[in-house]
């Protein structure tokens, strides 16, 4: 056998995905193609709502709530099962790679002390994959955690494995749920947090006058396998780090600038899928640094930031956006983002940004990233055969 084999293809067969719009990766998509947000709830609060109830109401997935255990593990559940029943595989002893940024932090308050015990022993990752592999079986490879680019982070790990001929298929899951005081206003105090009331806690990526982001609850899945098949190639992932902020992103956004690098200048990509937290520092920076990546283009790539809809789910964020650029390409459609107006929308890019959505050809090649507190950075190409 040659000491370095040629890496082995690999493809996305099955896709798993949950949302405060929908338990499902088809219910998100269509929710999303409606134009609908999160905060569209905000209307339906009482104008006195304290700042964690604000960001409950909009941001928690419904049924993950007054859990046994933990959000987080009803939600990973969940999108795990979706996407192994779309890809028409077995949990039970699938190799799994698990990315959150606070895995089932919840279950350290939880109200049973036996549970409180349990998190407190494992914590709060440990806790999140001892449930899961009772509950379906998985059998997990290791946890990433890396703040915001987690889930791509396992994504990369994940990949690398299938490629090297470490294993034929593997399933990479996340769950974020962060709804806590503690969370809340400390997003708060950083100044990265919407403004937690009813008319000001919107997320705005992209926009010329943006607040912040908004906490949301989200889970997804995507099973992996090797070889020739149905779905999406993964092309190539890549990870990276920088040392200069806790909070705002280095000048230059030299880890993304790396990792752009690698996965943008040889080839053409069609769609750009950023980080775009729309935090008052973070978007123009990224948008510059892809665009610079992408200057060889004739065409530049057109931009979907699924925040604005969805909310940020922290470390799940990554492995999300990549559900959707999947859906994009099934659906030949991207989202409209009607957040965006004629006269709140980045200006400074040539990259397009069309608020009211557009087609996107279903073998298009996608681009997605992530880039989290503390200059972790990760992105994932893919396209469709």
């Amino acid at each position: 056998m040659p000491s370095n084999p040629t890496p082995r293809r690999v493809r996305i067969s099955g896709l798993g995905l949950v949302t405060p719009l929908g338990d499902g990766a088809w219910p998100t998509c269509r929710a999303l193609l409606e134009g609908r947000r999160i905060t569209d709830r905000a209307a339906e609060l009482p104008d006195d709502t304290e700042p964690v109830s604000v960001a409950r109401a909009i941001g928690c997935v419904a049924h993950a709530q007054h859990t046994a255990t933990d959000p987080a593990v009803e939600i990973a559940e969940r999108a795990a099962r979706e996407a192994a029943s779309d890809a028409g595989v077995d949990l039970h002893g699938l190799p799994t790679y698990l990315g959150t940024s606070k895995g089932a932090v919840l279950a350290l308050t939880h109200p049973h002390e036996q549970q409180r015990s349990l998190a407190a022993a494992l914590g709060p990752a440990g806790y999140l994959d001892h449930h899961l592999m009772l509950r379906t079986g998985i059998a997990v490879r290791g946890h990433w955690i890396a703040a915001c680019a987690s889930s791509l982070c396992a994504l990369d790990a994940a990949r690398r494995a299938i490629a090297l001929g470490d294993t034929d298929r593997a399933l990479v899951l996340t769950a974020e749920s962060a709804m806590t005081p503690m969370f809340v206003h400390s997003y708060r105090r950083l100044g990265v947090l919407a403004p937690p009331t009813r008319d000001g806690y919107r997320e705005t990526p992209l926009a010329r006058r943006r607040g912040g982001f908004v906490l949301a609850e989200l889970g997804a899945a995507v099973v992996l396998e090797a070889g020739e098949g149905p779905g999406p190639e993964l092309l190539d992932t890549a990870t990276a780090g920088e040392a200069d902020n806790l909070v705002q992103p280095a000048p230059g956004m030299p880890a993304l600038a790396h990792i752009a690098q690698q996965l943008l200048t040889s080839r053409t990509i069609d769609v750009l899928h950023p980080h775009a937290p729309g935090t008052e520092g973070h978007d123009p920076e990224e948008l510059a640094v892809l665009e610079h990546a992408t200057a060889h283009q004739h065409t530049p790539p057109a931009l979907y930031a699924c925040k604005g809809a969805l909310g940020h789910g922290l470390g799940a964020s990554g492995l999300v956006s990549l559900v959707l650029a999947c859906l994009a390409m099934r659906t030949a459609q991207l989202p409209p983002m009607p957040w965006l107006t004629p006269d709140n929308t980045l200006e400074d890019t040539r990259l397009s940004i069309e608020p009211q959505g557009q087609r996107c050809s279903r073998h298009a090649t996608h681009a997605i990233f992530a880039a989290g507190f503390a200059g972790h950075t990760a992105g994932a190409v893919i396209r469709n055969e």
